[in-house]
């Protein structure tokens, strides 16, 4: 049976995640709340994954390391979800590119999430 609520990152997750990179400074906070506000309002672990990759990478709520804090949290709460991504190391690199590009799609990220995870 699938799980019906997902579980999220909060604000302090992310930034936790960012000082991995960096020292967790914000930009504006208020980028990093609309963020974790509208990944709590989607539906759909996908959808919700492919959403704090492309609005964390094109945002920019961090003043260093958006593109890695992006993909980490995406990894993180898939993996707090049940789910596991099989890519290699350049495939990470590589989809973070594509994602902050203005003309990749959510549907395309969510297309990509769906055909490189394994789980729930």
């Amino acid at each position: 049976m699938a799980r019906i609520y997902a579980r999220t990152l909060s604000k302090e997750a992310i930034i936790n995640i960012n000082k991995q990179f960096a020292d967790g400074t914000l930009r504006s906070e208020a980028e990093i709340e609309h963020i974790v506000f509208k990944v709590a309002n989607t539906r759909g672990i996908d959808r919700k994954a492919a959403e704090l990759l492309m609005e964390i990478s094109r945002r920019h709520a961090f003043v260093d390391g958006n593109k890695r804090t992006a993909f980490e949290s995406m990894l993180a709460f898939l993996e707090l979800n049940g789910k596991k991504l099989k890519v290699g190391p350049t495939s990470r690199f590589n989809v973070v590119v594509w994602a902050i590009k203005p003309r990749t799609s959510i549907e395309e990220i969510i297309t990509w999430i769906a055909n490189h995870t394994r789980g729930d």
